[in-house]
Parts: C-alpha cells; sequence; structure tokens
C-alpha cells in the first residue's frame, strides 16, 4: 500500500534484465518503491551489438526495444533499448572510455523521451553499473544515487578504463550504497555519504511450506544443492571433486549457466536443472538436504553478498559455503569451508544433524534480513539526501 512515497519519481538505469531467470537487489528495489507509492522507471543496461550472436532472443529484444515501457506492476515501468557502441572489454576501440562517451550520449535521448512520456520531470536516478557515469549529467534528476553490488572492475567483460568510471560515479553522486562493508570501505574514500545495506530476501516466499519439485522427487538421497547463475565465479572444479568424492550423492544445479560446465556434464549424479521460474524456486529447495554457496576465492566474491545464502536460510536448509567476508556474520547459521576437503566435511556434519531445532534457528535469521528491512534503510538514507538538497 502507498505510504508517503507518491510523490516521489525514481529511474534505476543499467539494472539488470527485468525478466530474467535471476532476481537480483535491483528487482526488489524497484518492487519496494513502487509498493509504497512512488513511480518507477527501471532502464534495464542497453542492447548492443555484441547480442547479435544471440540469434533470434536477440531479434526479439531489439523489437521489444522499439516499443515504449511496459508497465509491468502498479507504478513501475519498464524500458530497454539498443545502442549500437558497445563499451566492452572486447577491443582496445570498445574499452576506451570514449566509447562509453559515446554510448551515453546516443542513450540519453531515448531516456529524456521516455522520462517525458511519464511525466518524470526530476526524478532520483539511481545508478547501477558505473557506465551511467556519462549518461547522469545527461538527464534531469533530484538527487544522484549509485547503488553497489559488485566489484565490477574484476567481472569478466567489464574494461579496464571502468574503475575511473566507478570513481567519478563515486564523486558525483549524492548518496552511495554498497551491498558489502568491504565494498563501501573501499568506495568511502571517493564520497564519505558512502553506507552499506546488505542483501536481503523475501523470507515469505522462501518458507512457502511447497511439495518438493518434481524432478527431483524420485532422485536417490541426499540431495545437495545450488540455484543460482552458474557465473565465472562458480567453482566448477570444486563441484567435480565433491561428486567423483561421493558418488552416492545427487547434485541438483538449478539455474542459468553461463559458463563451461564440460567438467560436470557427464558425471552420473550430476544434474544440471537448467532455470527455473522464481515462483518455483522454494519447491526445488524443499526437494535439497543441503545448499551450497561454491564460489571461488578471488576478487569478485571476495566483495560479493550471496542473496541465495538469505534464500537458504528463509528455506530452513543446511548450508555450506565458501569462506567469504561477508558470509561470516553468518557463520552460526552457515557452514564455512575453504577447500574440497572441507566442504565434504561440513556437508556431512550437515547432514547428520537435527534437522527440525536448527531450521527454525536458520528461518528466524532470515527474518531479521527482509528486502524491506533493507529498503526501509535506503529510504531512510534518501530522504536525508533530499532534506538537505532542500
Amino acid at each position: 500500500m502507498p505510504d508517503g512515497h507518491a510523490c516521489l519519481d525514481l529511474v534505476l538505469l543499467f539494472a539488470p534484465p527485468w525478466g530474467g531467470p535471476t532476481r537480483f537487489s535491483k528487482h526488489h528495489l524497484a518492487t519496494h518503491f513502487a509498493e509504497r507509492g512512488a513511480r518507477v522507471l527501471y532502464v534495464e543496461a542497453p542492447l548492443n551489438p555484441f547480442g547479435l550472436k544471440r540469434g533470434g532472443a536477440f531479434a526479439a529484444e531489439l523489437r521489444a526495444s522499439l516499443q515504449p515501457p511496459s508497465i509491468v506492476l502498479d507504478r513501475l515501468w519498464v524500458r530497454r533499448h539498443f545502442v549500437p557502441v558497445p563499451y566492452h572489454a572486447a577491443s582496445r576501440l570498445t574499452s576506451h572510455r570514449a566509447a562509453n562517451r559515446l554510448a551515453q550520449r546516443l542513450l540519453a535521448p531515448m531516456v529524456r523521451h521516455d522520462l517525458r512520456r511519464l511525466g518524470m520531470r526530476s526524478p532520483i536516478v539511481i545508478a547501477g553499473l558505473p557506465h551511467a557515469v556519462d549518461l547522469v549529467p545527461l538527464v534531469p534528476r533530484r538527487a544522484l544515487v549509485y547503488h553497489c553490488a559488485d566489484d565490477y572492475a574484476h567481472i569478466r567483460g567489464f574494461p579496464s578504463s571502468l574503475p575511473a568510471l566507478e570513481a567519478d560515479l563515486c564523486r558525483q553522486a549524492d548518496l552511495v550504497i554498497t551491498t558489502t562493508e568491504t565494498l563501501r570501505q573501499a568506495r568511502l574514500h571517493f564520497n564519505p555519504n558512502t553506507h552499506w545495506v546488505a542483501n536481503g530476501v523475501d523470507a515469505e516466499h522462501f518458507a512457502q511450506n511447497m511439495a518438493p519439485a518434481g524432478e527431483l522427487r524420485d532422485v536417490t538421497r541426499p540431495i545437495v544443492g545450488f540455484v543460482g547463475g552458474l557465473s565465472e565465479w562458480v567453482d566448477v572444479r570444486l563441484l567435480r571433486e565433491l561428486a567423483l568424492a561421493r558418488p552416492d550423492w545427487a547434485f541438483a544445479l538449478v539455474g542459468p549457466i553461463g559458463v563451461d560446465v564440460f567438467p560436470i556434464r557427464q558425471l552420473p549424479n550430476v544434474r544440471l536443472l537448467g532455470p527455473r521460474p522464481y515462483a518455483s524456486l522454494p519447491a526445488y529447495l524443499a526437494a535439497m538436504d543441503v545448499a551450497l554457496i561454491p564460489f571461488k576465492r578471488e576478487p569478485v566474491t571476495y566483495h560479493a553478498d550471496p542473496i541465495k545464502a538469505y534464500e537458504y536460510l528463509a528455506a530452513g536448509l543446511p548450508t555450506v559455503a565458501t569462506d567469504l567476508p561477508a558470509l561470516r556474520r553468518l557463520k552460526h547459521v552457515v557452514r564455512l569451508a575453504d577447500s574440497p576437503a572441507c566442504f565434504l566435511h561440513e556437508i556431512e556434519a550437515a547432514l547428520a544433524e537435527d534437522r527440525a531445532p536448527r531450521s527454525a534457528e536458520r528461518r528466524a535469521e532470515a527474518a531479521r534480513h527482509t528486502w524491506t528491512s533493507r529498503f526501509e534503510r535506503v529510504d531512510q538514507l534518501i530522504r536525508e539526501v533530499l532534506e538537505c538538497a532542500s
């Protein structure tokens, strides 16, 4: 229900695809504000010529980009544009900041047109990626917020010039919000108004008492599972070692595949299920005995706050995760491991535990990390910025 946000307009720039198989913090942020009365324009990261290799899917997205903003929830519109100039590490030409400047100059008139169409004269701009630094001076705004959810400089495909863009964006922003304390410390140097607001969970959704997913119902137990994108930071070699060491365990991996999974594809006790709808994820978690966060230990994951940790907890699942700084504050409910042998030991301990009381403890912990509580803090920080500006 609206609760005082009716006078607010927000535009999220460089947001992840709204209709993708994974829900990110930006999805929940946009939904939170729209449900509380704000009008929200959710602008996805633009299409560019690198998408041509996806064939028909890209063609459909390109056709959709010619349509006006589509309303997906009451007061929430989604838009994606095509920009012919990519900013990407693929070549020296496309990785130069000049490529980003040109791309944003091409994007700016389209975003301004969308804002005029929706009657958003002076929105709060929330930048989701450093790329937006060359766009925000070209669109009207009441305030600028940079929402930093990852160490983008170390993500594959992002150019080496990206840290300079991010530093400039931090300096220009009225407010910087990071999802981990390590990210906050690194950006505090550029902007003293930098705050840590961790990721969260839709606890009610993942705590649903669903029947186990049908495609896992007849799988021999125990089922050790993973729900999320199989991205570059997922340790596929670790998964292979675990599966080979315990051939009597089933490993069920649910989510889009974005890396080479050849090392595990042919293993008889590994099931690569691919992406499943967000609404059905509690059913897959209900079929699992232990959940994993098998991340590599590298700069990207060092600064990560995995949303799946909170989702597993809300489902009451025993969880074994790579030892990451952001997860150490959850070590009373998440088992941390730093080697294949340690993972095996912790999974075995999780399988042997008294499930019911520990599940209740995990769900209680998840209830402390809801998206609602997170975004109440974001709301407070934005209001402080607006009060200072007035």
